[in-house]
């Protein structure tokens, strides 16, 4: 009889400590939902591998500190007359950060090319895993494109001297000078990939004319889209306002230029001598040749 009832008090001490202990887990994972955090399908939220959702993708581990406390707001007019502002980034950028600038196909996010933990937080910002996100190049010259890329005869030189800069992305063979491509596998660990071809861009926009030309010293930077906001049907810079929307504390600075086109660039592929269409946007499809 005692035995009995040793394993019925012993029971029932567990049956409490699983209730409490069940109250608890709620109550963590409504706080970790409420602070944009979603815990994967299946597994219990103690297990040692976190899950952040960014952009409507879970993603595995967390990704490498930004590098302030606080997202730098800087609101500087359209036409860039006040462009000098942008200045407060430069060491940001210097120092292999992420943030949104402004282009003339919409605003962006960049980081410098040889950035590879830049690499890393924009992959981790946007979501992207078990894919090989070709990004595109934001140069400020010729000279720069032609030190990641290669197959540039004399037809296709004066075709990017004259139809950049402006809102085209050219596909070209890309050199061994270019650093390696990052690759998050399906555990969310990552590898390097060797990149064939880079598509390049010298957009037409005078803040980043000034940023990267100017204080930059043309240092080339990734870029990526900013993505468009399902209710408003477009890019919103609202990080001024509410900081803990969306990404904005993921990344280091803004450069809210007011409003921009977002329907991208017109794509040319000039991997051979003769430019093929990708797809269409703001730019003209006919080139000035």
């Amino acid at each position: 009889p005692s035995s009995n009832m040793m394993q019925r008090f012993q029971l029932a001490l567990l049956l409490s400590i699983t209730i409490i202990f069940q109250h608890e887990k709620n109550l963590v994972i409504a706080l970790l939902h409420q602070n944009g955090i979603m815990l994967p399908k299946g597994r219990d939220f103690t297990s040692s591998a976190s899950c952040v959702t960014l952009f409507g993708k879970r993603m595995k581990f967390q990704p490498p500190s930004r590098l302030v406390s606080k997202t730098v707001y800087i609101q500087v007019q359209e036409d860039g007359d006040d462009a000098w502002k942008t200045m407060d980034v430069l060491e940001l950028l210097q120092r292999g950060g992420v943030g949104v600038v402004p282009t003339d196909t919409g605003y962006g996010f960049v980081t410098p090319l040889d950035s590879k933990t830049g690499l890393e937080r924009l992959l981790r910002i946007k979501g992207l895993h078990q894919c090989k996100k070709p990004m595109s190049l934001l140069c400020s010259d010729l000279s720069t494109i032609n030190t990641y890329c290669y197959g540039i005869s004399k037809h296709l030189f004066k075709i990017l001297k004259k139809n950049l800069p402006g809102s085209y992305t050219f596909i070209l063979p890309a050199k061994a000078t270019l650093p390696n491509g990052i690759l998050f596998d399906s555990k969310g660990y990552k590898h390097s990939w060797k990149r064939q071809t880079l598509g390049v861009r010298i957009p037409d926009d005078p803040v980043l004319r000034y940023l990267q030309d100017d204080l930059l010293e043309n240092m080339p930077l990734l870029v990526s889209s900013l993505p468009l906001d399902e209710d408003e049907g477009k890019q919103l810079l609202n990080c001024g306002v509410d900081e803990d929307a969306s990404w904005c504390k993921e990344v280091d600075f803004i450069i809210d230029a007011g409003e921009r086109p977002f329907d991208g660039s017109t794509v040319f592929d000039i991997t051979t001598d003769e430019p093929e269409l990708v797809r269409e946007g703001l730019g003209q499809v006919e080139l000035l040749i």
